[in-house]
């Protein structure tokens, strides 16, 4: 969710969750004055966890205590199941010689939260060197776990049309869902842009089992960029996240790499926002020279087009400009190759990331969209 999306009762929430210590009390009876649990907002509910830990270690009573403490349990048992599930899963890659890095909330959790329950997962973000694919796909697939979207996983292995792929696996009634990348960010799929991610990465481990993660940097560039995008499900908790990452490693953070590396990975809007939110609202330890130093930076054209269509609305946008933005995707994956053939493979790589079945469907999926969009026009104007 790009910062200047955050509402102000999210915002009164957002700094309930991160205010210091006795801090806590005004913003909680600010956000209790305007919200009420039964209507929050998704991206809201995923913060209640985390705002229960601080209002119990403030000592501070709410009315729906007991909800709190119900949502909080619960996380934390879903959590638990993942993290179960990455156990048995990180051991089984070892044993295949197989070195996985950690993504998103599971390696968060291992590093800053320290508590399964206050940091909700949807899924396990995992990331692998290009030449495992093949293995951790088959391991995958031998477990009962399913490409989300279904391609040849060959193709997708050796052209990577996309920077993961989703798998989900049916337990007990429930939908597990591994996401395995091999580039941290969807923006970044050209040949090498994962191997100064692996260089930098620190070692950890699950439960003694060796794994590792993305250094501070990286994992603050990381979580900036992927808040920053539209999404169906607005990551407001990211601002939570990059406030964990800088409260524990601020002093390891390389502000000049991480202004590069967002040029670098096509995302100096985004950080540029999402650092100005982070030190203005939230009292962050950016530093103010490099906040000047980004205010005084005028983008190109270009620049400020993809980002508009990077923070719109998806399901908003006009047909040219969602396919706008999926070329600037696809292009980057072969910034080598011949224009006759980026236009060529581009079908395959729509199919993929509208998650169709075959690209000749491609065609129909544009002309629904355009006539939404038609539709949409003639009923705001009768």
């Amino acid at each position: 969710m790009p910062a200047a999306q955050i509402t102000p009762v999210q915002l009164s929430l957002l700094q309930a969750c991160l205010a210091p210590g006795d801090g806590i009390e005004p913003h909680w009876r600010a956000w209790r004055g305007q919200a009420e649990l039964d209507s929050l907002d998704e991206a809201s509910n995923r913060l209640l966890p985390l705002l229960y830990r601080r209002l119990e270690a403030a000592g501070l009573n709410d009315p729906d205590m007991a909800r709190l403490r119900g949502i909080y349990r619960y996380h934390w048992c879903r959590n638990q199941l993942l993290l179960a599930e990455l156990r048995r899963l990180l051991a089984a890659l070892r044993e295949l010689g197989v070195e996985v890095l950690l993504l998103k909330g599971a390696a968060l959790i291992q590093r800053h939260y320290r508590d399964p329950g206050i940091r909700p997962m949807s899924d396990l973000d995992i990331m692998v060197r290009p030449g495992d694919m093949d293995t951790v796909f088959g391991l995958l697939q031998e477990r009962g776990w399913q490409p989300k979207v279904r391609a040849e996983l060959e193709q997708m292995r050796t052209r990577r049309l996309l920077h993961a792929v989703d798998f989900r696996r049916d337990w007990n009634g429930r939908v597990l869902e591994i996401d395995v990348h091999w580039t941290p960010l969807h923006r970044s799929t050209w040949p090498g842009a994962e191997k100064a991610f692996w260089a930098r990465s620190l070692a950890t481990s699950v439960d003694g089992i060796a794994c590792r993660i993305l250094d501070p940097t990286d994992q603050l560039l990381h979580t900036c960029l992927h808040g920053g995008a539209w999404n169906v499900m607005p990551p407001l908790r990211w601002v939570a996240d990059a406030c964990h990452i800088l409260r524990d490693d601020a002093a390891a953070i390389d502000w000049e790499r991480l202004v590069a590396d967002a040029h670098r990975h096509h995302g100096f809007l985004m950080l540029r926002e999402a650092l100005a939110c982070l030190h203005e609202v939230f009292a962050a330890p950016v530093p103010p020279a490099l906040l000047r130093q980004l205010l005084a930076a005028r983008p190109s054209r270009a620049e400020r087009l993809e980002h508009g269509l990077q923070t719109r609305q998806i399901a908003a946008a006009r047909i040219d400009q969602l396919l706008l933005l999926e070329w600037f995707n696809h292009s980057r994956a072969y910034q080598r190759t011949a224009l006759l053939a980026r236009l060529a493979d581009f079908p395959a790589y729509l199919k993929l990331s509208w998650k169709l079945e075959h690209w000749h469907q491609v065609p129909g999926f544009v002309v629904r969209r355009l006539a939404a969009r038609l539709g949409d026009k003639a009923h705001r104007f009768r």
